[in-house]
């Protein structure tokens, strides 16, 4: 049965197309070439999807190349760094899939060169003797680890039924068409084996050994008449082809897709997650925001195809993690289905897919405004996704049109906004009362001409909260002792942060016109801010105006003036403490080991213990995105789940290291009824205290 036509005389190769009529050749040809035209007829459906956001994705920027770029595709595409380290074991499930069904894949890419270009063009076999062994071999183990991948993910989707693959809000696991897709390359995987164990079983040859599955299965086989064996191989060799076509027809009109939107999407990662696109000529704009699909950037529209469904974003979101509406897993699978009414035809004669003529309004209709208003730009979503999707962005940008088109903030977030406009504060107390807290302290007003070595950027909390103004304080006397030349801008007013994510991009870019007008009027070496929000403002959103200054954290400098020796605190810190990460200073900025180096230089017997949710990985308090002007009533509070963690810990004192942080602290200490058994303090106060 080992006919020469496949293999030249004393040469062992490939057997291709063994047991196969030329007739069924020439139909498989057939059937590949029509699978591959409706697969690239697919595929433009999704790019002329991509095509009707703002901006028009484009082969130009398609094929703008940076080195950013590429090493978010390598990183995050091609070897799924994210889905690899992250939820085990589902991580290394994926990984042990892709891997397994890309080297199929490349086997039979493999396959195809040797037989219609190798052995047709240059008349010699590239699968043949030793090549042709290892060649079998991983492939073998490439099928048999695909097989036990599909297996775990079959288990882990409906055996387990984690919380984040369920539909939220209806409580069903909606099962798409995962089961179909999956099943259909578990059943690949058995016929493949099957094809080559028959094939085994007939030839019976001495190389089987390279093929350890295969030669396993074999055995299965060796009793059966040859002829009965010959049939079986055709039938299955047969309906494996088939199954193969189908599902390349198949896959960019099902859920799988994802395989290519979400690489391609990696590639266009957004590359400063941290700051907020503007936007531009606002004065020349009729509306703001997002209020119809047309609206978003090809770039949303992108994430929304990209999207896999896997609920990461929602596991981490401290929204979805206390009942609350808002799962940013929903908002982009609910966009994802939306936008499907705006694919091509299908079939090109027909004029629509289905949906209805008129959609229904995006706002209300497919996303509520209390999603929206739940989210605390956290950007722990943005983190998680291994995708590079940036659900931050679209809440954001659909936020804009509540809060400016429609004229509709959440209450009671207008009087803060309304405060910040009027008074430059969102407490709404009186301008000329901003500095009153420093009467005293020896600081003086920065003055025009004069070079300082910090300006302090003191912020509305810093100047009008109670609780803050001790931090002031704090800062104040570290920096004198330091021999530092410090200043304050008079003309300080709030940056208007909470409101440009609350959606009022009108009054953040009037109040951000403002202080980057008077910041240009002084001369300083940095600008130091105690408050992550302004930090992350006036470092990585202000240069989107032109105002381009050296920005550092009260807890980066104070940590420097430890390691200069220009402050020596000593080590007072006896008993057990843990430290909050600020969302604005760890996720937005990277920014973790400062405030744990300044805890550990002022721990003496004390004990230093992280929070099950600590670092990249820290639990937001609750205040960001505007959060800390609007009212918490639906869910579990946030600060309460985040003090819970502390007192799992058994710490005696939180350390935090911003305003915003240390509010929601107190709150959720007083709601939980360890006021008097956990202290809550600012890095700076505890360093001030050791002076």
């Amino acid at each position: 049965m080992f006919d020469e036509a496949f293999c030249p005389p004393d040469v062992i190769c490939r057997p291709t197309f063994w047991n196969i009529p030329v007739w069924l050749q020439i139909t498989i040809y057939v059937g590949g070439l029509l699978a591959f035209l409706i697969f690239f007829y697919g595929f433009y459906r999704h790019v002329r999807l991509w095509q009707v956001g703002k901006g028009n994705f484009n082969l130009q920027e398609a094929t703008k190349l940076s080195a950013a770029r590429l090493r978010n595709f390598l990183t995050f595409g091609v070897f799924t760094k994210k889905v690899v380290t992250e939820n085990q074991p589902a991580g290394i499930m994926h990984a042990n899939l892709m891997w397994g069904m890309l080297l199929l894949f490349m086997g039979t890419v493999l396959a195809t060169l040797d037989w219609e270009i190798f052995r047709l063009i240059f008349h010699v076999r590239l699968l043949q003797g030793g090549f042709y062994f290892i060649y079998k071999f991983v492939l073998d183990m490439s099928g048999l680890l695909a097989f036990a991948a599909l297996v775990v993910a079959l288990y882990l989707r409906y055996a387990k039924r984690p919380l984040r693959l369920w539909g939220y809000g209806d409580g069903k696991l909606h099962f798409d068409d995962d089961l179909f897709v999956s099943g259909s390359f578990i059943v690949l995987v058995v016929t493949g084996f099957m094809i080559e164990s028959l094939r085994i079983a007939v030839m019976q040859p001495w190389w089987a050994v390279y093929s350890p599955v295969g030669n396993t299965m074999s055995l299965l086989w060796r009793g059966l008449p040859e002829n009965v064996a010959l049939g079986m191989h055709l039938g299955t060799w047969v309906f494996h082809g088939g199954l193969t076509l189908f599902l390349i027809a198949y896959v960019p009109f099902s859920k799988w897709f994802h395989v290519f939107a979400s690489s391609t999407n990696t590639f266009f990662k957004k590359p400063v997650p941290n700051a907020i696109a503007p936007i531009l000529n606002i004065e020349e704009q009729e509306t703001f925001g997002i209020g119809k699909f047309e609206e978003f950037s090809w770039k949303q529209v992108m994430d929304f195809d990209a999207c896999t469904r896997c609920g990461r974003c929602q596991s981490v979101c401290p929204a979805s993690n206390t009942d609350k509406a808002l799962s940013p897993k929903m908002i982009e699978v609910k966009l994802q289905d939306y936008s499907k009414q705006y694919l091509i035809p299908v079939l090109p004669f027909l004029k629509n897919n289905g949906g209805s003529a008129e959609p229904k309004p995006i706002h209300e209709g497919v996303i509520t405004a209390q999603e929206l208003w739940d989210c605390t730009s956290c950007m722990a979503c943005v983190q998680a996704c291994p995708v590079g999707i940036d659900q931050l962005s679209t809440i954001i940008d659909l936020r804009r049109f509540l809060t400016l088109t429609e004229g509709a903030p959440q209450a009671p977030s207008d009087k803060a906004m309304n405060s910040m406009e009027r008074q430059g504060n969102p407490y709404g107390l009186p301008k000329a009362s901003r500095w009153d807290s420093l009467q005293g302290l020896g600081v003086g007003f920065a003055e025009p001409g004069v070079e300082y070595d910090v300006l302090y950027w003191v912020g509305c909390a810093g100047a009008y909260d109670a609780r803050n103004q001790k931090v002031v304080r704090a800062m104040v006397k570290i920096m004198q002792a330091a021999g530092l030349k410090f200043a304050v801008m008079r003309a300080e007013r709030c940056n208007c942060e909470s409101a440009r994510r609350l959606g009022n991009e009108y009054l953040y870019q009037m109040a951000t016109m403002e202080n980057v007008e008077n910041l240009s009027a002084l001369k300083f070496k940095r600008i130091m801010t105690q408050c992550p929000h302004c930090f992350n403002t006036i470092k990585n959103e202000y240069p989107q105006f032109e105002g381009n200054y050296s920005v550092v954290h009260h807890t980066q400098l104070i940590a420097e003036l430890i390691g200069n020796r220009q402050i020596n605190p000593k080590q007072n810190i006896t008993e057990t403490i843990t430290y909050h990460d600020s969302c604005y200073l760890g996720r937005y900025n990277n920014i973790f080991e400062p405030q744990r180096d300044i805890l550990k230089s002022l721990s003496a017997n004390g004990k230093l213990v992280e929070m099950e949710r600590s670092r990249e990985a820290g639990l937001c308090c609750g205040g960001g995105g505007g959060r800390m002007w609007l009212e918490e009533n639906t869910g579990t509070r946030i600060n309460n789940l985040r003090i819970q963690n502390v007192i799992d810990v058994q710490a005696t004192t939180v350390a935090s290291a911003c305003p915003f942080c240390m509010t929601m602290l107190e709150d959720g200490a007083k709601a939980k009824g360890v006021d008097e058994q956990i202290a809550r303090q600012d890095i700076a106060e505890l360093v001030a205290d050791a002076l």
